[in-house]
């Protein structure tokens, strides 16, 4: 008689199975590993063009704030006549126009200013409130009611408010074009008890470092702009 031969069935050891379960551990963490390289680098893309968005829309706000600066002449508690701008290096007050809720644009004073908090970490803060015509001004704290008025009439008060445009700003730096009487222009570092509004604008914002100091100037952070009064956009002088 012929025997048929016989046939084994061959499977995997132990130790087989375990390596090949370790080796598949091992991919799988190498993937699980640039997966997530992948996403923090793309996470960290994300969050740099949205603040690099969040601070062009500042710069555009604050560059139309700047261009609407009104001419309007106006008297302070001293009785002295100005020009409705009163500025130096860190920050500025003057009277701009604001959309209301209902779509009209009315004048508002506003300031501009760098304000500490509790934690390390600055705020470029707008200060706002409703500008009434013939209402006298307290330079030193404008946004404080003095009640007084033109020909002694009592002026209402309204409460300012305050909006934090951007974090992490340490400084503000303002500079004003000024043309003398022969025409030269000149940087002045302030506009006080002035009769017109300055011909430019310099407006810098310094970032802050590690330390919550000043850094330096940064044109990826915020560049340098240059604005002009709208009055002046067609005056026919040689801006710098």
């Amino acid at each position: 008689m012929i025997r048929q031969p016989t046939h084994r069935m061959q499977g995997f050891t132990l130790v087989e199975l375990m390596i090949a379960l370790l080796l598949t551990g091992m991919v799988a963490m190498l993937v699980f590993g640039a997966f997530r390289i992948a996403t923090g680098s793309w996470e960290r893309v994300v969050s740099q063009q949205e603040r690099v968005h969040e601070r062009y829309l500042v710069q555009t706000f604050v560059r139309r704030l700047l261009e609407q600066a009104q001419p309007l002449r106006l008297r302070d508690i001293d009785a002295r006549l100005s020009v409705a701008m009163h500025g130096d290096r860190e920050q500025l007050i003057f009277v701009t126009e604001l959309p209301t809720r209902n779509g009209v644009a009315e004048f508002y004073w506003c300031q501009l200013r760098v304000k500490e908090t509790e934690t390390q970490l600055k705020q470029l803060i707008m200060t706002t409130r409703p500008y009434t015509e013939g209402e006298i001004i307290d330079w030193l704290a404008p946004f404080e009611p003095t009640g007084e008025g033109l020909n002694g009439e009592e002026i209402p008060f309204t409460e300012p408010e305050e909006r934090v445009l951007l974090e992490g700003v340490a400084e503000l730096e303002f500079e004003y074009l000024y043309y003398d009487q022969t025409d030269q222009p000149e940087w002045r570092r302030e506009w006080v008890e002035e009769s017109v509004l300055p011909y430019l604008i310099r407006f810098q914002v310094l970032p802050q470092d590690e330390d919550g100091l000043a850094g330096e100037a940064d044109t990826a952070f915020w560049p340098e702009l240059l604005v002009s009064p709208t009055e002046y956009r067609y005056g026919g002088k040689t801006l710098l």
